[in-house]
């Protein structure tokens, strides 16, 4: 990020752009604990749901639930659904133009864990 930003101010300042913005604001580098968990017990009961990223281009070819298009796309709402429990995130646009970065899922993730409450609540249908 420091870089690309560092390369903006280059374009401004080679553009007499100067004056134009606030002072250039650098963010602080990601600090990582000396020894990072790296593994966890995948056997004792806790984890009772998986979530599979497909990576770059999305291939659902091997989701045995019918809620597929012909295209092979699941299809939603929002991230919701037709299959009760089954949700999407990170997905293009799935309820904004930055769904798909980190910083756009939190807020489809709120959205959709208030769904899911209802949901769960009983207060809501599956879709």
């Amino acid at each position: 990020m420091n870089r690309l930003l560092d390369t903006i101010d280059e374009w401004a300042s080679e553009n007499g752009l100067d004056g134009e913005a606030d002072p250039p604001h650098r963010f602080e580098s990601t600090r990582v604990e000396e020894l990072p968990p790296l593994g966890m017990d995948l056997t004792n009961g806790a984890i009772r749901t998986i979530i599979w990223a497909t990576g770059f281009r999305p291939d659902f070819s091997w989701l045995d639930v019918p809620v597929r298009d012909r295209k092979g796309r699941v299809r939603h709402d929002g991230g919701v659904t037709e299959a009760p429990g089954l949700y999407l995130m990170g997905m293009q646009f799935l309820r904004r133009r930055k769904s798909a970065l980190i910083d756009g899922a939190s807020d489809d993730a709120r959205e959709l864990s208030d769904h899911l409450a209802s949901y769960l609540g009983g207060t809501l249908s599956a879709a």
